[in-house]
């Protein structure tokens, strides 16, 4: 098999979740938040999982902004001695006119594991932020994260980590309110399969490259770049 176009790229990512603070199955005294349902009205292969059983989407509340070395070392380190698969990302959540700092995690395998990974965390040197006000609402989620990609060529993407995950690439910046309108208009002229979407960029020598990420358990090249082209066409 061969591997000349997988691409590894440093990036970040935008989207709205709804999310609910965590009562139970964490430390005392932390905050951490959930996203149980991440890609509403997609039907995917999580919808077979039980949510009592497995996470989906957590979000370690942080007390301070670590850096990218900082939060890298950290989950290298544990990784070596965790006893579950997981993977980590910085990011941020704005919502109800605060900006958390938080980890998200994805794909451990129960929630009964949550206590003892934010303890690992905390063990490398890594502090949470104490539960404040309880929340339950829409959040802006932003995620800056490593990439594994199999470049499909025309500027287009598929995630290697991720199996219902594609990218492509768009030719400008867009606000995120200007996105929203955007992924609206196009949904709206849609009618092959539900998709989510999210904003964001890659670095890519020396430069940003502005694209989007869609989501759906029907993910193939062709349905992507006709996702592509109606974007390319609604952008104009």
């Amino acid at each position: 098999m061969s591997y000349s176009n997988h691409i590894e790229r440093y990036g970040n990512l935008r989207k709205h979740e709804s999310l609910v603070t965590m009562e139970n199955k964490i430390l005392p005294n932390t905050f951490v938040l959930e996203a149980p349902e991440p890609f509403p009205g997609c039907y995917s292969y999580y919808s077979d999982v039980p949510t009592d059983n497995k996470p989906l989407y957590l979000y370690f509340v942080l007390q301070r902004l670590y850096t990218i070395e900082e939060t890298t070392r950290a989950t290298q380190n544990i990784k070596k001695y965790f006893k579950s698969n997981f993977s980590c990302a910085a990011g941020t959540i704005e919502i109800y006119n605060q900006t958390f700092d938080v980890l998200r995690i994805r794909h451990l395998e129960s929630y009964d594991l949550i206590k003892d990974l934010q303890t690992c965390y905390m063990d490398e040197g890594v502090e949470f932020k104490t539960k404040g006000r309880k929340i339950e609402g829409q959040g802006l989620i932003r995620i800056k994260k490593f990439f594994m990609l199999e470049d499909l060529g025309d500027n287009m993407y598929c995630d290697l980590d991720e199996k219902d995950h594609g990218y492509f690439i768009i030719p400008k910046l867009l606000k995120w309110k200007e996105f929203e309108e955007l992924t609206t208009r196009v949904k709206n002229n849609w009618n092959t399969s539900t998709f989510d979407a999210a904003l964001g960029h890659f670095h890519r020598q020396f430069e940003l490259e502005d694209m989007v990420r869609i989501y759906t358990p029907s993910m193939s090249k062709k349905l992507l770049l006709e996702l592509r082209e109606l974007y390319l066409t609604q952008m104009k």
